[in-house]
């Protein structure tokens, strides 16, 4: 396997410029889907950084990990600090938990901080840099969650099949077309999610307007509803549920409600969103195997050593409750 493959090789080879090539590995929802799939099969022929990134050796067992999440407040992110808990009391290690606060410097402090005392730090929807996350690894194990580092053990989710099947439910809904409230500009995911359901609306014939970028919280949420008013579409996706839920508020707010005027879906299908009411259409994705998968692949470096599938994901599927309804005429 050539380790020396640069990312002017990559470009070469997919027929685009470098910073195309960045732009697709950093931010996918900067460039289209077809040309994102085309430079990371080429990658993946070539063996753009498929050789692991090298921890330095590790100064003694300290029986701690480490996790940084962008928002502790946010159900997905503290479901995910659960699960990794679970998986490492099950080993016999202690997990430090620290917020980032959406804020890429703040981040890397927290990661600076965590590395005296954590023989690993897991990476949830990490807000870095690709190459800062790579310098991360060089100095401690790293897994990273919900991004795909280039070198660094990653567990994502598939949100593919999940958006396929909340294209084709809006389809027969009657819909032809659909607002997506999209999350932050330097969100690998949401880039990902803006990528696979602009695919799938494609295949269903639907036409898609984006509001980007967003803010994923009740209240960002709360705040589009009123760009959306000057144009509905009748049918809304949302980054996550806490966007779904603020805008439904905002909506109601005006005089409108789902699914009697416009239906509406999120992605997580958080408790939250279960219990609202109406009920929310959710896409959902498992934090569990999420953060278990995230805390097994890095506690098995400490154990045997074993660097594990450079990519793991976990499916995705949606799930159809009181939020969406028929077209109204």
């Amino acid at each position: 396997m050539n380790n020396k493959v640069t990312i002017r090789d990559v470009a070469k080879a997919a027929g685009v410029s470098p910073s195309t090539v960045s732009r697709a590995f950093s931010m996918p929802g900067r460039v289209s889907p077809a040309t994102t799939k085309r430079i990371f099969q080429v990658a993946d022929e070539l063996g753009y950084h498929e050789i692991p990134v090298e921890s330095r050796p590790s100064s003694g067992h300290k029986g701690l990990v480490a996790i940084i999440v962008p928002d502790m407040t946010n159900q997905f992110f503290s479901d995910i600090v659960r699960s990794v808990q679970q998986e490492c009391a099950r080993q016999g290690m202690g997990l430090l938990v620290s917020e980032s606060c959406e804020s890429a410097s703040m981040e890397r402090v927290a990661f600076d901080r965590a590395v005296y005392y954590a023989d690993g730090v897991i990476l949830a929807s990490s807000r870095m840099p690709d190459s800062m996350i790579r310098k991360c690894a060089q100095v401690k194990p790293v897994v990273v969650t919900n991004r795909v580092i280039r070198g660094v053990s990653s567990v994502i989710t598939d949100v593919s099949q999940g958006m396929k099947q909340t294209a084709a439910h809006l389809k027969g809904l009657g819909f032809d077309r659909l607002t997506y409230l999209d999350g932050p500009a330097h969100s690998w995911s949401a880039g990902m999610c803006w990528n696979e359901l602009t695919q799938a609306c494609a295949e269903e014939g639907l036409k898609i307007k984006r509001f980007w970028p967003g803010v994923p919280t009740y209240e960002g949420g709360f705040q589009m509803a009123c760009d959306y008013l000057k144009n509905p579409t009748g049918a809304v996706v949302a980054y996550n549920d806490m966007m779904a839920l603020g805008f439904i508020a905002a909506m109601r707010k005006n005089g409108y409600e789902c699914p009697r005027d416009y239906s509406i879906i999120g992605i997580d299908d958080d408790i939250v969103g279960r219990l609202a009411w109406p009920a929310l259409t959710s896409i959902h994705r498992s934090t569990r195997l999420l953060g278990s998968q995230a805390a097994h692949t890095l506690l098995a470096r400490f154990t045997n050593g074993d660097v594990g599938t450079p990519v793991q994901s976990t499916p995705t599927r949606l799930v159809i409750r009181e939020s969406t309804g028929p077209r109204s005429s």
